[in-house]
């Protein structure tokens, strides 16, 4: 039997943007921790603007997929953005086959994804 990679959460401000950067397996085991945590930093940016970038999360079942649903429904019902990063392999053929892919905003990566919050959220509109 091989040892499971255990869920770790680097939460950040990046501009207006909290960032959560998650790294191993985002499963049962660690749903609600993402969950608890993200939803604690909500607060951080107002109104919220939220990064959940998954570029190292190596597996992510259907307890993964509700947390990130009810993050998404606590975000937009405080006016605020959540942002998916970073989705690869088997995690975006999830999203894929479950339409989520449709139902989130996805970036390629959260540097594009903070960029557009950063522009969207706080900054006046150029005039050239």
């Amino acid at each position: 039997m091989t040892a499971e990679q255990a869920l770790s959460i680097s939460l950040g401000l990046q501009g207006p943007c909290v960032i959560a950067r998650l790294t191993g397996e985002f499963d049962f085991g660690s749903a609600a921790e993402v969950r608890d945590r993200v939803t604690k930093a909500l607060d951080l940016s107002l109104p919220p603007m939220i990064i959940i970038d998954m570029q190292a999360v190596s597996v992510c079942d259907s307890s993964g997929l509700s947390v990130l649903v009810y993050l998404h429904k606590a975000v937009t019902a405080s006016g605020g953005r959540l942002l998916v990063s970073g989705l690869n392999g088997r995690c975006k053929h999830l999203f894929a086959i479950t339409a989520l892919d449709r139902f989130f905003e996805i970036r390629p990566t959260a540097e594009l994804a903070i960029a557009e919050l950063s522009e969207s959220g706080h900054s006046p509109p150029f005039v050239g």
